[in-house]
């Protein structure tokens, strides 16, 4: 625990950031007499749906934290999934003096505290709304977002010359979606998407790849899960380079599960494609941890570096994550970009010289 003297001066020097981040109006009226300032972390703890990933994310950031050159003191604070839960527990926090809240996790959570606008400590989301909702001052968003890799997938295929497209999606929402990110960023770089293709349970895929034999398209954004790419891989035109998000990549490994997956590009965190490079290798790892949940535990770990940061009074993010390299550039959304990957011998390995 933070003692008295050190607590005034690092939630002091908070204040000190750059303006775009914070001014002396961010911090509450009154902090409880003795308190040192700590990192809240809210997370949905307590909803059967989100605690597993919840739990994960605690167990990151309590990784960081016990490595950070700084110790600094967290409090978890545990939630439902509701709405109601998530602000009440938020406002309890600043209450009791949190310098910065870690959290949000759930989108649902994320809407709900930006729509009051009752923001009244930096606060950093992990997740985004569920729509368009205005983000008040003080309440920046990091996350796992798919969505902000089907951007860069598109940057990184246009910055490869490739310039007309195929889109292959499959037939649910959030596909849809990757879709449309991958399809908004790469229209505004001034590529060319000349034919697009549907796929579900029923879908026939002899003729998909009838209308694909022909294509002068010179790249796929294959929008789908694992085992959907598994599926439809075979039906893709081989002349075409294939690129994906980080969906593609459930952790299953094997020259035979995975062979169909073999050349596709895509992107991931460094924590799972880059196990070996230093700036991961330094955190734990838990054994048994799904991908899925992994992807959680380094989102855990990155989020509390960067409130660490904060509370410290970097005026600058710019961090070599275990998520990807992380940077704030103004607004309300700090950016990660991730790590180039390719499908070699049924394992998705780095495509980048190490970091």
């Amino acid at each position: 625990m933070l003692r008295s003297p050190c607590a005034q001066f690092c939630f002091a020097s908070l204040a000190l950031l750059c303006p775009a981040l914070c001014s002396a109006a961010d911090f509450p009226a009154s902090r409880p007499e003795g308190e040192p300032p700590f990192i809240g972390l809210l997370l949905p703890l307590d909803s059967p749906d989100f605690a597993r990933a919840a739990e994960a994310v605690r167990l990151g950031c309590q990784a960081a934290l016990a490595l950070a050159d700084k110790r600094q003191a967290l409090q978890v604070i545990r939630t439902g999934s509701q709405p109601e839960s998530i602000l009440l527990e938020y406002e309890r926090a600043v209450q009791r003096g949190a310098a910065v809240v870690v959290g949000p996790l759930t989108r649902s959570g994320v809407s709900a505290l930006a729509t009051t606008g009752r923001v009244e400590v930096v606060t950093l989301a992990l997740n985004v709304p569920d729509s368009d909702v205005p983000l008040p001052s003080r309440l920046y968003t990091f996350g796992l977002s798919v969505d902000t890799e089907a951007r860069a997938v598109a940057r990184t295929a246009f910055a490869r010359g490739l310039r007309e497209a195929v889109v292959v999606q499959a037939s649910n929402a959030l596909a849809k979606r990757l879709a449309r990110a991958f399809a908004d960023e790469w229209f505004s770089l001034g590529g060319r998407i000349s034919d697009v293709r549907e796929f579900g349970p029923r879908a026939d895929l002899i003729d998909m790849r009838r209308g694909l034999a022909d294509s002068q398209a010179q790249v796929i954004f294959l929008a789908a899960e694992a085992d959907q790419a598994r599926t439809v891989r075979p039906y893709l035109n081989n002349q075409m380079h294939v690129f994906a998000t980080s969906q593609v990549n459930d952790g299953k490994t094997g020259k035979l599960v995975n062979s169909d997956l073999n050349g596709i590009r895509f992107v991931d965190m460094p924590w799972l494609v880059q196990p070996d490079h230093a700036a991961v290798m330094v955190y734990p790892r838990l054994e048994g941890f799904s991908t899925e949940l992994q992807r959680f535990y380094a989102l855990g770990i990155d989020s509390c570096r960067i409130a660490s940061d904060l509370i410290a009074g970097q005026q600058r993010i710019a961090l070599d994550g275990v998520t990807g390299r992380i940077s704030y550039r103004g607004g309300s959304a700090l950016q990660r970009e991730p790590v180039q990957a390719v499908f070699k011998d049924g394992v998705g390995v780095s495509a980048e010289d190490p970091r």
